[in-house]
This record gives C-alpha cells, structure tokens and sequence, in this order.
C-alpha cells in the first residue's frame, strides 16, 4: 500500500523592536483530487511604514492569486512546472509593486524581499527567493536553502569577511535586490523535506539568532517551535519584524 503523507505548517508574526509590521506572510494549500500542493511566503516591506508594508502585502497577494489562477493538475506538476509557475508568480508580484510604486509618489522607493516554497505533500518542491529572507531546512543540521541578495553575503562570497563577521557587520541591512525593482527574477532552489523542517523567515529572525541557535529551538511540535522561535529573537532584542514559516511531513 502506498504510504499517504500530509504535509503540515505552521507561521507566526510578532512586531519586534519596530512600530508597524511591514512582514507579510501566508500559507495556503490547493486541493486536488489527487493530491494537493502547499504555497508558503513570508515577505518583508522596504521603504518605510506605508510603503513598505504596502509592497510585502501586495507581494503575497499577487504570487497566490497567480498560483491560484494557473495551477495545473498534480500528476502534470513536475519541478520544472513548478519552476515556471513560481517565476511567474514573482513577476506579476514585482509588476505590480513597480505599477503601484508610479501611482503614488510617497510609495515611489517602495520595495520588499520575498521568499516562497511550492511544496507536494510528499515534502518534495521548489523555493524561490528575492532579497534576504531566508529558507533553511532543519534537522540534525541546519542548512540554508536560500543565499541573501545583499551588500554582505558579497562581501563574504569575496571571501573579504567570513560568515562569522557577516552576523554583527554594520551593512547587514543592505540589500542588492527586491521586489520593486525592473525585471527582477527569483532564484530557485529543489527541495525535499524528509525527515527535516522547512523554515521561513525574514531578517528579523536571521540578524538576531546564529543558525545554530535557530536549530536548538526546532523541536517538538510545529506551533511550539514557531512560537520558541520568536520567543527567543524578542529575547535577544530584534530590533524588526519577526516573521516564521514552518512546514514538515
């Protein structure tokens, strides 16, 4: 008999150190008689209250109504179609945001990051990326899915600072690119859970926890590790939004 799998997920948001949230973030499943696929996002707003809170809303709305509308059928959704569909998605996010960005002259520089996963049930799928919110997956060791787009990771990927110096340097907070800007493509990435987590989040998680502490609070129940998550970067003293995904099988 086959083995049926369910993939579940969690996501939690805290404001942190600032006085709006300007994260966005959704999980949502398409049912199909035959299977079912799993859109989770987490987008952090750039450009101010208004602005950028506008730009990670609007983000997550246009990706899921793309997936929403053009979804095919599971037994056709092969990772290359998954591919397709998610770069899709991320260029109706990022016309969009451009469009309204002209409309309104006080939104004129606004602009978010954006990552997303497309997963099937089985844990297997494809995550997308624009700015420097993160995929990991997490078990006996953490891995991290996703590369930053910013000032920093080039630093490090000169090899003019290790990782380790990335974590406190100044220029953090300085991406090389976001939705809002002309023709901005995702990177993409295959994944395949097994026995591990997926986690999503944005820079207010990655800037205030290492990745090894991120791997000590993943563990026990989806919404426990969610919560033990924020729990601990708002312990540390985030000075941003906190944003978490989660998803196992």
């Amino acid at each position: 008999m086959e083995e049926i799998t369910v993939l579940k997920y969690c996501r939690i948001t805290d404001i942190g150190g600032r006085k709006h949230n300007e994260d966005a973030v959704s999980t949502i499943t398409f049912e199909h008689p035959h299977g079912c696929f799993h859109l989770l996002i987490v987008a952090d707003g750039l450009g101010g209250h208004a602005a950028g809170e506008v730009a990670s809303k609007l983000a997550v709305i246009e990706l899921t109504e793309t997936v929403k509308r053009t979804i095919p059928q599971p037994e056709t959704m092969t990772m290359e179609a998954m591919k397709t569909l998610l770069k899709e998605g991320f260029k109706k996010a990022n016309d969009e945001i451009c469009y309204q960005a002209k409309l309104t002259p006080e939104r004129s520089n606004m602009g978010t990051t954006l990552v997303a996963a497309l997963l099937r049930d089985d844990g297997t799928g494809v995550v997308a990326n624009v700015g420097d919110s993160r995929a990991y997956l997490v078990g006996d060791k953490i891995s991290r899915v996703t590369v930053d787009h910013s000032y920093v990771q080039e630093l490090v990927d000169r090899e003019i600072i290790t990782e380790d110096e990335a974590f406190d340097h100044p220029d953090k907070n300085i991406v090389t690119k976001m939705m809002g800007l002309k023709d901005v493509e995702p990177d993409l990435y295959e994944v395949k859970l097994d026995e591990n987590v997926l986690l999503l989040s944005s820079d207010g998680l990655s800037d205030t926890l290492r990745d090894v502490e991120i791997q000590a609070a993943v563990s026990g129940r989806l919404d426990e590790m969610c919560r033990r998550l924020v729990k601990a970067a708002l312990a540390r003293g985030a000075k941003d939004n906190v944003t978490v995904v989660l998803a196992s099988r």
